[in-house]
């Protein structure tokens, strides 16, 4: 069977697990491989999981060496956390093979940059005239690296832009934010970080994000987890964004009267649900922080020129006097 898109795929794989067809999931996860050798962790992730519920203790463990032999790993929380593989923990073979990811994990992990500073030629350090700072969070399953695209339009107008790594690691490459607390801790300690090192104008301090990036920096934004005049999101997207009423509750604590937002939306991001993008900025607006909210037609998810010129207009929007 042919599939029109990954996600379909996906869908079809996730209805069977939740109908306990575990078997039937198994072998659609395996058979659709060759159709989609791009999204093979995912793929080899459901595997896995499915073997791990038919009790195929051996498929599991070829599975995650066939992936080592390959130097990819899956993150040491996925494989103690992932209700599938609750029944392995403790296992020695199981166990052996975590501490193959782990020290995977670990290799690839100290050669990331824990913080990505972007700035202009001989601007921003202590003693120099202060630069506006932006703060710009990488989508789920990326890394700062890979999102760097996305934000060096700012740095080439003057400002410092500091785009942290996550260290939630779901699989090689691929790092997100999903425990709230975590990220908390860890933007709010390179924010202080950058306090330190950077002659920085903290009356004209942005957080910005990408899809899970994008939801966490309005949450931040809205919790004033640091003191910022706005946020910018990029194709918005995650748990509050699947059911926007969620942030009504969010709303209840915000800190911040004076906060400004700016949402940017591809027209053809099919990644994210665009319907809940425009009430959230009706929401928004009604509630006290004025968001503008600006699609881009023929653009999706990804990067794409168009996002540079729009991040440089939500700045203007939310530094406007």
């Amino acid at each position: 069977m042919e599939y029109p898109t990954f996600d379909d795929l996906q869908a079809h794989i996730q209805a069977l697990y939740r109908e306990g067809d575990y078997a039937e999931a198994l072998e659609l996860a395996s058979d659709q491989l060759r159709n989609y050798p791009e999204q093979f962790a995912l793929l080899y992730y459901w595997q896995i999981c499915m073997a791990a519920r038919t009790g195929q203790m051996d498929l599991v463990l070829n599975r995650l060496d066939e992936l080592l032999a390959r130097k990819f790993w899956y993150g040491e929380t996925l494989l103690r956390k992932s209700p599938s593989l609750l029944p392995l923990q403790g296992q020695s073979e199981f166990e052996l093979r975590v501490k193959y990811n782990r020290q995977l994990q670990d290799q690839e992990q100290s050669g990331l940059f824990p913080l990505l500073t972007l700035r202009s030629n001989g601007r921003c350090f202590q003693g120099m005239e202060p630069c506006p700072l932006l703060i710009a969070l990488h989508s789920n399953a990326s890394t700062a690296q890979a999102s760097v695209d996305f934000w060096q339009s700012a740095a080439s107008v003057g400002w410092l832009v500091a785009i942290p790594q996550s260290t939630q690691a779901m699989w090689k490459g691929a790092y997100v934010w999903d425990d709230r607390s975590v990220s908390e801790q860890e933007i709010l300690r390179h924010y202080n970080s950058l306090l330190s090192k950077y002659a920085i104008d903290q009356t004209q301090v942005i957080i910005a994000g990408h899809s899970m990036g994008g939801e966490t920096a309005i949450w931040m934004a809205i919790k004033g987890i640091i003191p910022v005049q706005g946020f910018i999101a990029i194709g918005p997207g995650g748990p509050l964004m699947d059911d926007v009423q969620n942030w009504t509750a969010v709303l209840s604590e915000n800190r911040n009267r004076e906060l400004r937002g700016y949402i940017i939306v591809g027209q053809e991001d099919r990644t994210i649900q665009q319907e809940n993008v425009h009430i959230l900025a009706d929401i928004l607006t009604s509630d006290g922080i004025p968001t503008e909210l600006e699609e881009i037609p023929d653009v999706d998810h990804d990067f794409s020129e168009e996002y540079a010129e729009s991040l440089l207009r939500g700045i203007n929007f939310i530094t406007a006097e």
